[in-house]
């Protein structure tokens, strides 16, 4: 069969078949490997965690296992943080975590209920590494009452929050 004895369609057709078997082949060997990572029971966000709102623009997004890694390597409570801004509402957080000073409050003061606001200080670093490897852990201290905290002590503060009944 010689290509000029071939109508026009068939070429066409012969083309796009020839086009579609290269885009198929070159595809599969370019895309990645899709991994599938499924979070255990354990690190189910649920009623059993202290949830943590970190808001700080331009650092990494948390992924679940980490949000409650931080807190699992330091042997504290069960508690979970993540910076993911859809992730809840901001109302159903435990606490919100605002990196700097009492300026930063500007930004947030549209979401945040009296007692669940607190300011954290750390490096640049320290939030960039998601709380992991930090030279310094990390200073808390509730905006409301000016009571000093650090990662773990935080979280027991949340889960006997959390335990008060409601007045």
């Amino acid at each position: 069969m010689c290509w000029r004895q071939v109508s026009k369609l068939q070429k066409t057709v012969l083309i796009v078949l020839f086009y579609s078997t290269v885009y198929v082949l070159v595809s599969y060997t370019i895309s990645p490997e899709t991994n599938f990572a499924f979070v255990s029971d354990d690190l189910r966000v649920g009623d059993k965690y202290a949830l943590i709102y970190l808001s700080s623009p331009g650092t990494p997004v948390f992924t679940d296992a980490e949000g409650a890694d931080v807190f699992r390597s330091r042997r504290c409570g069960l508690c979970f943080i993540t910076n993911n801004k859809g992730f809840l509402p901001m109302s159903e957080f435990d606490a919100i975590l605002i990196p700097g000073d009492r300026s930063a409050l500007l930004d947030t003061a549209a979401y945040m209920a009296i007692g669940k606001s607190f300011s954290i200080e750390t490096s640049t670093k320290c939030l960039r590494n998601k709380l992991r490897r930090c030279s310094w852990e990390p200073h808390i201290t509730s905006l409301d009452s000016s009571e000093p905290f650090d990662l773990c002590s935080l979280c027991d503060h949340l889960h006997r929050e959390r335990l008060k009944p409601n007045s």
